[in-house]
């Protein structure tokens, strides 16, 4: 039987044929070489070509293309043709992976060797993607806004994927892992400082115990206090300084008076509430002997602000413009 030649033609992959087609004229011709066919793990089939006897000299060993896991099967008796490379879309080389493996039988010199692969395309263990990774920006942005937690999580998940594809963006997501360190640790001396100088209530009593800064609206009837502006309250005043009552200080608060109904009553209405409930208070828990004429009646009521957040009393206090009080007013 005469050996046949077969002249293929090798397209780049698309479509359903990932390897390109192959289409072959079949013509008789003069015996040029022989072909062994040995079948390889994973189902392949090699083609090995036999030097003809008029080779002289040493011949380059063929290579057969070595498919990594997940490419797709390879067609029987594929060579790639100069230049081939793998399509983008298929996975990356193992490290260490050999592409290229060596036939087990010389070939003859006209027999193709090891393809080059033209850079790009595909990317190994060695090559860096393009562009820089988006979990590394994403982490360094946030960072810098203070969402600590999506920040950190987005940086833990850049490096690990960095490490498995080299890629721009490891000092991005460091940065992002840093500056949520940051503001953990800016947050945690804001606690401490605010827990350190807030006032303490005794266990047993509820009376101030250590002076510290204290809400207008958590004030109890009977706390003491340093009122920042003397004999009048400024409006927007939010927080006060509270003492114990043995402790020099100038207003005291002498009762809370609940407000009724849900709509804000509205300047005129607590005006009204305070000056009936406040005179009322002095009469039944003030003790009268303590009071001097340096001291004013005043009361501290909730803007619109503070009643939508749901407060709902009125504080009324004793403020002495002229000297230090060290004792309570109540009695």
């Amino acid at each position: 039987m005469r050996p046949v030649r077969c002249h293929c033609c090798h397209v780049r992959p698309s479509g359903a044929d990932p390897w390109g087609s192959l289409s072959c004229l079949i013509r008789p011709r003069k015996p040029l070489f022989n072909r062994n066919f040995a079948t390889i793990a994973g189902g392949f089939v090699a083609a090995t070509v036999v030097p003809p006897a008029r080779t002289r000299g040493v011949a380059p060993l063929a290579y057969r293309l070595n498919p990594p896991p997940g490419w797709p099967p390879l067609p029987d008796g594929f060579v790639p043709p100069p230049g081939w490379q793998p399509d983008p879309a298929w996975p990356p080389v193992p490290p260490g992976w050999q592409l290229w493996v060596q036939d087990d039988m010389e070939a003859s010199s006209t027999s193709p060797g090891a393809p080059p692969l033209t850079p790009g395309g595909y990317y190994t263990a060695d090559t860096p993607a393009p562009g820089t990774n988006g979990f590394a920006i994403a982490s360094f942005v946030l960072g810098l806004l203070g969402g600590v937690l999506l920040s950190v999580i987005f940086g833990i998940v850049a490096l690990k994927k960095l490490r498995d594809r080299p890629q721009r963006g490891k000092g991005l997501a460091i940065a992002g892992l840093c500056l949520s360190g940051v503001w953990l640790v800016a947050t945690a001396a804001v606690l401490v400082a605010v827990f350190v100088t807030a006032a303490q209530r005794s266990a047993t009593t509820g009376q101030i115990s250590k002076s510290g800064h204290l809400d207008v609206f958590s004030l109890h009837a009977g706390d003491c206090f340093q009122n920042p502006s003397g004999s009048q309250p400024d409006p927007g005043l939010a927080q006060v300084t509270a003492v114990p009552c043995a402790s020099s200080h100038n207003a005291q608060v002498i009762a809370r008076l609940p407000v009724p109904g849900s709509a804000y009553p509205g300047r005129a209405a607590f005006h009204a509430q305070a000056l009936q409930g406040c005179r009322a208070s002095i009469a039944t828990v003030v003790d009268r002997s303590k009071l001097t004429e340096t001291m004013k009646l005043l009361w501290i009521y909730p803007l619109p602000q503070a009643w939508a957040d749901g407060q709902r009393t009125i504080s009324c206090l004793i403020v002495d413009s002229s000297q230090d009080l060290t004792s309570s007013l109540l009695k």
